[in-house]
């Protein structure tokens, strides 16, 4: 039996993803739709591209150059963007049915790789169209405004790929694309769009709560905002929400490459100030298991998440030995996070991810818990923690603090030693800084702004032998 079984979910398109978007009556079946099979890139990027495609056996002639931003130009040998264009048309390959839609591969999406090499998502049909329905389709209440959108983070971004190639394009919603996320362009081009649904990682909404250029530019055309990739503290969610309008929720998602990036969600107007990811999308069923792999399902225990369902990937992409150390025998996949439910609001939240949890002397420490505190103080713009080895055996690990210093403040001004006491004040004994405190120049993070602890992990490790460069 699930203790947490879905939800009902309306019935789901099983058409290809292409018909599924443009089948519609107002669409005009005379603008041709190219089904590109083609490396696309920017002048900028051409060397990379093509260092990439050789090592990879792609030939030159299937390189096409996005040369649209004023300026740019082609190199010699090679096809522009409105060459592509001129290609020509031929239709796609068209299907309705449910176990096609469920099994033939849309993308290859690139998972994280927080916590290992990186793997090749087979994402399907299936996974992309119940991946809108469930968020902004027919699972969701309308908008009662227009929606537009700026996007600023990595196109490649599992929850930024299906919301601009497939969300904007099956609602028809105006969506502005910056080539990469810069502060004030960012905060300039809200204002002049009037923006009105903002999606954003944690580290972007740090950057804006601690500039001053939120004083400079209006937030008050957003109706709705949310952030993801990484916890965010209530005290960020709360700097940046003071600048938008009253009645616009801003609130905390959880996803994942795995689960075509959703997994809980607010609906539209709820707003939230208690930390939490949301609710679990209709039709996906999930369950909380022990380090041991054992189902102890139920409000108000943590464990870790596994789901399984539409959205919810079938497998990796050539990659059996990942395929069977994340899914189990009954098809769930096991997310490595650690979390549970509250059994009054049936809101989940998130407590870490499995393989960073710290053990202190038999206690379990949550690295995020560590940097909620660090994060308020005064002359701490970033933080991470780790687990370190202790001098003693019997201790196990002990956490240590990664600390960015707010520019301007010098080390007299905030020494190692402020840092432990501070934090000490807050926490239990056993989660004090018994590891340290480094103080860095920037937290390693990937591009969708994860911290990417393993770095920090190795070079801890390396310190023993003296190779450390953080």
């Amino acid at each position: 039996m699930v203790f947490f079984k879905a939800t009902p979910a309306p019935e789901l398109p099983t058409k290809d993803i292409l018909s599924w978007i443009f089948d519609a009556p107002d669409y005009d079946v005379n603008k041709p739709i190219t089904q590109s099979k083609f490396l696309v890139c920017e002048p900028e990027l051409l060397p990379s591209l093509l260092q990439a495609a050789k090592g990879t056996g792609i030939p030159v002639s299937r390189i096409r150059i996005f040369d649209t931003q004023p300026g740019q130009t082609c190199p010699d040998g090679l096809l522009g963007w409105n060459d592509l264009l001129r290609h020509g048309e031929s239709d796609w390959v068209r299907f309705d049915h449910p176990e096609t839609c469920a099994d033939t591969t849309a993308a290859r999406l690139t998972s994280s790789g927080t916590t290992g090499l990186p793997k090749a998502t087979m994402t399907s049909h299936l996974n992309l169209i119940a991946q809108h329905e469930l968020v902004y389709g027919i699972a969701s209440p309308k908008r009662p405004y227009e929606v537009v959108n700026l996007f600023a983070a990595p196109m490649f971004h599992a929850a930024v790929g299906p919301r601009v190639h497939t969300t904007a394009l099956k609602n028809g919603e105006r969506s502005y694309v910056m080539r990469r996320f810069e502060l004030e362009p960012f905060l300039a081009n809200l204002e002049k769009y009037q923006v009105t649904e903002l999606y954003i990682v944690s580290a972007m909404a740090v950057a804006i709560c601690m500039s001053p250029l939120i004083e400079k530019y209006s937030l008050k055309s957003v109706r709705q905002a949310l952030a993801g990739a990484a916890p965010l503290s209530k005290e960020t969610q709360a700097g940046i929400r003071k600048y938008m309008r009253p009645d616009a929720p801003f609130t905390q998602v959880m996803g994942m490459t795995e689960s075509t990036c959703i997994l809980t969600w607010f609906d539209y107007p709820e707003d939230d100030v208690t930390g939490s990811v949301g609710r679990v999308r209709p039709g996906i069923d999930v369950k909380l298991v022990d380090d041991e792999g054992k189902d102890i399902s139920g409000y108000d225990v943590t464990g870790e998440l596994c789901i399984k369902g539409p959205t919810v990937i079938k497998e990796y992409f050539n990659n059996p030995a990942a395929n069977a150390e994340t899914f189990d025998a009954d098809g769930f996949f096991h997310t490595g996070d650690v979390m549970y439910c509250d059994g009054r609001t049936k809101l989940w939240y998130i407590v870490d991810r499995k393989k960073e949890m710290i053990k202190v002397r038999g206690f379990q420490v949550a690295p995020p818990e560590i940097e909620g505190v660090l994060l308020t103080h005064p002359d701490i713009v970033d933080a991470a923690v780790i687990g370190v080895s202790a001098r003693s055996e019997i201790d196990g690990e002990v956490p240590r603090a990664y600390v960015v210093r707010r520019p301007g403040v010098k080390e007299p001004d905030l020494t190692e030693r402020d840092v432990v006491e501070y934090a000490g004040k807050a926490l239990s004994k056993y989660k004090r800084l018994e590891g340290g405190v480094k103080f860095v120049n920037a937290i390693p993070k990937n591009a969708s702004g994860k911290i990417l602890k393993r770095i920090l992990r190795d070079e801890a490790k390396k310190e023993t032998t003296g190779t450390a460069k953080i």
